[in-house]
């Protein structure tokens, strides 16, 4: 991954907003933004193996 962050805005719906409120407990000790690089890495990495 690059070294240079690119900053990006998002819209969620109350419901997203009360699951990322619960994965921020297992990520208690990152922040919020470190939190969502994390599980879109993660989701893209799953989709991609899902379709292999």
């Amino acid at each position: 991954m690059s070294n240079k962050l690119k900053r990006m805005t998002f819209t969620v719906t109350p419901d997203v907003e009360e699951l990322m409120d619960e994965a921020k407990q297992m990520f208690c000790d990152r922040t919020r933004s470190d939190m969502i690089r994390t599980l879109v890495v993660a989701g893209l990495t799953a989709q991609k193996e899902e379709k292999c």
